[in-house]
């Protein structure tokens, strides 16, 4: 079994599997992207949205500092957009 990922936003601490993410965005349409994203179920999200899905805080809370660490750490590639 993978090993769970601990991690604090908000004041809230978390305890997360990879296949959490995943189960959480299923059936989810991605938002726009507006420079980081991450490939779940072979569709690219912005990688806010992802962990706004997971932890059910709101993504306007989260930023992108956050939840690149707490993907990586998770094991997802976070991908940077051109400018």
């Amino acid at each position: 079994m993978e090993a769970a990922v601990t991690f604090t936003l908000r004041g809230k601490t978390f305890c997360k599997r990879r296949e959490d993410f995943i189960q959480a965005m299923s059936g989810r349409e991605p938002g726009r992207i507006k420079k980081y994203s991450t490939v779940i179920g072979g569709r690219r999200y912005p990688i806010r949205q992802v962990l706004a899905a997971v932890t059910k805080l709101q993504a306007i809370a989260i930023t992108s500092q956050d939840a690149y660490r707490v993907l990586e750490r998770s094991g997802f590639q976070v991908n940077a957009e051109e400018e």
